[in-house]
């Protein structure tokens, strides 16, 4: 009796540890780590996907600028960029700058706000809102996020234009602003 229910018990523990009974689903398709660049200049650093490119574009305060070569939009224009500003914060609290912003978005045709939360970012406490608008019949999605550190106020503006959307380069994003360090 006592090897039969070893034997059980012993069966019970190898059919657990294969994962035919338990409530943890199991795959092969792990999801891999996407390559990266670093980014360092500016006073600033970020990791971003290797397949995206770096673009030379100046502007008032933007120091860095990145596009996603494959996403493609509806008008050859880019798919999925990244455009992050500096700006120095001159006494403007951060959520007044932040609404500013905001409320700039809203004159944009079809604009539609979606999602705002704070985030950390750098460990700083950031802002976050999540929108779409129309730009020549073609809906562009955007999630901007502002934090502010050593007196500079600076703003991630990820943008995509159909029919990349937002969920599509998600990741890709979250690599750029989960890794931005103000040095």
């Amino acid at each position: 009796m006592k090897k039969k229910l070893f034997t059980i018990v012993l069966l019970f523990y190898v059919i657990v540890a294969s994962g035919c009974i338990n409530n943890v689903e199991q795959t092969d398709n792990q999801t891999p780590q996407v390559k990266t660049k670093t980014y360092s200049a500016n006073g600033i650093s970020f990791n971003y996907p290797s397949n995206w490119q770096e673009i030379n574009k100046t502007g008032n305060y933007t120091i860095a600028y990145l596009k996603d070569p494959n996403a493609k939009s509806d008008d050859n224009k880019s798919g999925a960029v990244v455009e992050i500003s500096k700006k120095a914060s001159d006494g403007i609290p951060l959520k007044r700058y932040y609404e500013d912003v905001k409320s700039g978005a809203t004159s944009v045709a079809g604009y539609q706000l979606l999602l705002e939360r704070n985030i950390k970012v750098d460990n700083a406490t950031a802002y976050e809102f999540v929108s779409k608008a129309v730009d020549k019949d073609i809906e562009e999605q955007y999630r901007v996020i502002l934090l502010e550190k050593k007196g500079f106020i600076y703003m991630i503006a990820c943008g995509t234009r159909s029919p990349t959307y937002l969920s599509d380069e998600e990741e890709n994003f979250d690599i750029i602003i989960n890794s931005l360090k103000v040095r």
